[in-house]
């Protein structure tokens, strides 16, 4: 076929418009994707703002991987004073619960309940946190701070004091500091 010929010219036309059109489609599937998985993020997690949502969605972070990272901080608390009391595992499986976490979740939970998990998981959550934090604006870091140490308090609170004093020990304080600052 001459190179000059209307058919080659046709055929690298429609080369060009189907390249294109498949590059429109993966934009299209991949702006879906995102929406899909922010709302699931919103789910799983609690988090109630849909910009914080696709903003971490944006950075490629799957809605199980950041039920569990919301855990770990609520966790650790529970473990601040060498046992896991009823009262704390309440709170934490009803953050669970209200989340909506897939039975790979809670299985994952119920373990870290039950036996204490190395602190390692701790300190790779605080520096998982800060590289999330530092890639996010202002406003969403902060919902996201909020959100987690909220629950974290909540633990702690859960089984401490008389009327509301000495609620939080000295061990649970410390963690929730780590838990705010890994959250700047």
């Amino acid at each position: 076929m001459d190179q000059h010929s209307p058919q080659k010219w046709f055929n690298l036309e429609e080369q060009f418009f189907k390249s294109l059109d498949n590059q429109l489609l993966e934009k299209i599937r991949e702006q879906t994707d995102l929406v899909e998985t922010a709302e699931e993020i919103m789910k799983l997690t609690g988090i109630t703002s849909k910009e914080v949502a696709t903003k971490i969605a944006a950075l490629r972070i799957s809605p199980q991987t950041l039920a569990a990272f919301c855990l770990v901080p609520l966790v650790a608390v529970a473990w601040a004073s060498d046992d896991v009391d009823a009262d704390e595992r309440q709170v934490i499986e009803q953050a669970a619960t209200a989340a909506g976490l897939d039975e790979r979740c809670l299985k994952l939970l119920s373990g870290w309940l039950n036996r204490r998990p190395a602190s390692e998981l701790f300190d790779t959550w605080c520096e998982y946190a800060k590289v999330l934090v530092s890639s996010m604006d202002e406003s969403h870091r902060v919902s996201l701070r909020d959100h987690i140490v909220g629950q974290s308090t909540a633990v702690a609170k859960a089984s401490g004091g008389i009327l509301g004093i000495g609620a939080i020990s000295a061990s649970e304080k410390a963690i929730l500091e780590r838990i705010k600052t890994a959250l700047g």
